[in-house]
């Protein structure tokens, strides 16, 4: 008798509370899934503004599209970024790092990128850790990419652009630890207003900040990239884990105020090796310059 009683009780449908349970179940996996494939394949555009006194009458209304690792990502993928850079109708491209991938390294990938963007408009570039972390005859192989292409590369060196008869200073760095970057300091033009800094490592920025200003020619708009927007972002707190900043990084994406540097900082437009994201789309930044009135 007791034997039967457990087989009615096996035979039971599901009780409403079950369904419940279940139901939630079943939408929790998919709105996860959902978002897992939204954060690596969705391109975010993120439009700032970056407003000075200092900036000349030149450059005010400036578009900048900056692009950061990108790391090879190639295929579809490549035109649906092209095209959507296109569309912002940028005066400027500045490229702040790990356009190759040292993991999955393909310089063919890297390049086809490099020259389709060289066609919208002026570029600007700077290396990244994954760049210096492949072979020296791979990084040659993008460097001379980029001379055949018009994009101008900054290693620890600076660039004048005049714009409507105005100048401003672009500066490129790949590390603040070597004597180049002493020296470039010393050469830095002291009589040009607005200075923007390309550099691949948020987490420098203080000493950017406080070195430029000792210079005589603060850096007064600084790109950077490289923490990948923390790969998983946590409603209310912000990334998890970014390379060189540990867990719960500083600075990982969008505008940050350090000490009289204006920081803005890139999630990236790819994936290096087989890291994912999570709530963390692929990001685009837009910035208009604004000169303070």
């Amino acid at each position: 008798m007791n034997t039967d009683v457990r087989k009615s009780s096996q035979k039971r449908p599901l009780t409403k509370r079950r369904k419940i349970v279940l139901a939630v179940l079943l939408l929790s996996v998919m709105l996860v899934t959902a978002e897992f494939v939204r954060s690596n394949t969705v391109i975010e555009v993120q439009q700032l503004t970056c407003q000075s006194e200092q900036l000349p009458e030149g450059f005010d209304g400036v578009k900048i599209v900056q692009v950061s690792d990108y790391h090879n990502h190639g295929g579809a993928y490549e035109d649906r970024l092209v095209e959507k850079i296109k569309e912002q109708q940028p005066d400027y491209i500045f490229i702040t790092g790990d356009v190759a991938d040292s993991q999955r390294t393909d310089v063919g990938k890297a390049n086809s990128f490099l020259k389709k963007v060289s066609e919208i408009t002026d570029c600007f570039l700077v290396w990244g850790n994954h760049e210096y972390s492949i072979d020296d005859y791979e990084r040659e192989l993008i460097a001379l990419c980029c001379e055949k292409n018009g994009i101008t590369v900054l290693e620890n060196d600076f660039a004048v652009v005049e714009r409507n008869g105005d100048k401003m200073l672009v500066v490129g760095t790949v590390n603040t630890v070597d004597e180049t970057y002493d020296s470039m300091l010393e050469e830095l033009p002291k009589d040009i207003d607005f200075t923007v800094w390309l550099h691949h490592y948020p987490e420098d920025v203080m000493y950017i900040s406080n070195t430029s200003q000792q210079s005589g020619a603060q850096a007064d708009l600084l790109f950077t990239g490289h923490a990948h927007g923390g790969l998983i972002r946590l409603p209310f707190v912000g990334g998890l884990y970014a390379p060189g900043q540990g867990f719960f990084p500083e600075y990982t994406s969008g505008k940050y105020s350090c000490d009289g540097t204006e920081m803005i900082v890139s999630r990236g437009t790819g994936n290096s090796g087989y890291s994912k994201r999570f709530l963390d789309p692929f990001h685009l930044v837009v910035c208009t310059l604004e000169k303070s009135r």
